[in-house]
């Protein structure tokens, strides 16, 4: 008698060890007139649905006795009905990793994932995306990446809205709802919702940085960052945004930058109404409503809510600058900010107001511009009712309500709250005027002058009074002059 239980058992054997069943000694095959006599109608749907009826791949031999042995892991609950797939599955209760590539040390427990890793030493990639061009060595990865093209997403968080394509990225996406992180670091706490996470938090208490740039070598623990930084040696920048031209080497940087020619701002914070286009800015702000700062410094007691300023901020403690301007000496603990004093060596400024002629080499700067050319004023001085275009105006301002003034000069105890200001004051004690005008020679000891003395070669009077129509040159100028509009002399709004 054939049961169900039998047939379940045939078709995994036979997925299992690529054979047929068919080999067995006098095969006698399943006829549809059979399932009709001898099985209820769930069986029969069942012995279709596995597709055993007059199929190549499954004939019965009623008459020999089949063994149904299963194979059980002694290490959990797996099982199996054939033998070399048991051995396959111990492999994964072991720590040796008998298969080594040649190339590059890498190694593995199965013999068919070294084949596949030696692919990628083969600079040929036979599988092509008809589509933009990608090419691949795998065909699997082929198809994954033609998903891309599609906009449809049918897996979709019940919690967020978040869409994907795969299950896989739904799965891992749900786990943002969930405090729990059972993958903890021993060394320092560290915990993540997954293993694979952790696996690469590890890596940064290492000293080793196993992939190197054989261009200028940089180092880093991960082939992923090594790659993007390799994109940075070359001059092709695929990315390119349809609206302004501009270019890139990563789409996820083509993708925040198309967001700066929308004005929508669809994440919002529901504590004061803040929105903003991107989700790590929504989550940085956020921390704003959160009173504790764990990471503190031990030097001076600065404490924040981000692991990364504190860091930033403990190189301000450091004598070190490694970061040096080739053009002028100047250095600097920090890179970024040597990228954006390189700019300074340029006469390059292609972010114009429209409203007065102001140029700046930063889309930042020009921002904080802009808000002068507003009435409105956001930021309050709780104080003494000071107000303010920009939070660091505000912060600045804040100061002057403070005894305290840090940044002291050790020539003449000259003392200020300021560092920018100490930096001032500190060339008063040098006859050295490095700032020069190209136009009439005139030269100064800080670029703010040049600035201003630039001015009168200008015919340019970008300060109007609203009231009379008198231009200036100088704001300041023109704050004077709407004095004598105001009734109450001495105060100007």
């Amino acid at each position: 008698m054939i049961t169900i239980e039998n047939i379940h058992e045939f078709k995994q054997l036979c997925l299992q060890t690529e054979t047929t069943v068919k080999h067995l000694r006098g095969p006698i095959p399943v006829k549809k007139e059979i399932i009709k006599e001898e099985f209820d109608d769930n069986v029969k749907a069942e012995l279709l649905d596995l597709q055993i009826v007059n199929s190549n791949c499954l004939e019965i031999n009623t008459d020999m006795p089949v063994s149904m042995e299963k194979y059980k892991c002694d290490h959990c609950d797996f099982q199996s009905v054939d033998k070399s797939t048991l051995k396959k599955h111990m492999m994964t209760h072991s720590l040796v990793k008998l298969f080594t590539c040649e190339i590059c040390g890498f190694s593995t427990r199965l013999k068919w994932n070294l084949k596949t890793h030696i692919f990628t030493h083969s600079l040929v990639k036979p599988f092509v995306c008809e589509t933009c061009g990608f090419s691949t060595q795998r065909q699997d990865t082929l198809q994954k990446h033609m998903t891309t093209h599609s906009s449809v997403k049918p897996f979709v968080c019940t919690t967020c809205g978040f869409s994907t394509r795969h299950q896989r990225y739904l799965d891992t996406h749900m786990m943002t709802h969930s405090l729990v992180k059972p993958f903890v670091c021993e060394t320092c706490g560290f915990s993540a919702q997954r293993k694979p996470t952790l696996k690469r938090h590890m890596l940064n208490h290492s000293l080793v940085k196993s992939f190197v740039c054989e261009t200028c070598g940089f180092s880093t623990h991960h082939k992923s960052s090594l790659k993007i930084h390799m994109l940075a040696h070359s001059l092709v920048k695929p990315f390119v945004c349809k609206t302004c031209g501009f270019s890139t080497q990563h789409k996820s940087r083509l993708n925040s930058h198309l967001l700066t020619h929308s004005w929508a701002k669809p994440l919002v914070c529901e504590t004061c109404g803040f929105s903003t286009q991107h989700k790590s800015s929504l989550k940085s702000h956020m921390l704003t409503h959160n009173l504790v700062k764990p990471f503190v410094c031990e030097t001076c007691g600065f404490s924040t809510q981000h692991k990364s300023y504190l860091k930033t901020h403990m190189l301000t403690h450091s004598l070190v600058k490694p970061y040096s301007c080739k053009s002028c000496g100047f250095s600097t603990h920090n890179k970024s900010h040597l990228k954006k004093h390189v700019l300074t060596h340029s006469g390059v400024k292609p972010f114009v107001c429209e409203t007065c002629g102001f140029s700046t080499q930063r889309k930042s700067n020009l921002k904080v511009h802009m808000l002068t050319h507003s009435g409105i004023k956001q930021f309050l001085c709780e104080t003494c009712g000071f107000s303010a275009h920009n939070k660091p105006r505000l912060k600045a301002h804040m100061l002057t309500h403070t005894l305290i003034k840090p940044f002291v000069c050790k020539i003449c105890e000259f003392s200020t709250q300021y560092q920018g200001s100490l930096n001032k004051h500190m060339l008063t004690h040098s006859s050295a005027k490095p700032v020069v005008c190209e136009t009439c020679g005139f030269s100064t000891q800080d670029k703010i002058g040049l600035k201003s003395h630039m001015l009168t070669h200008s015919s340019l009077k970008p300060f109007v009074c609203k009231t009379c129509g008198y231009a200036t040159k100088r704001r300041y100028t023109l704050k004077r002059h709407m004095m004598i509009h105001s009734t109450n002399c001495g105060k100007f709004e």
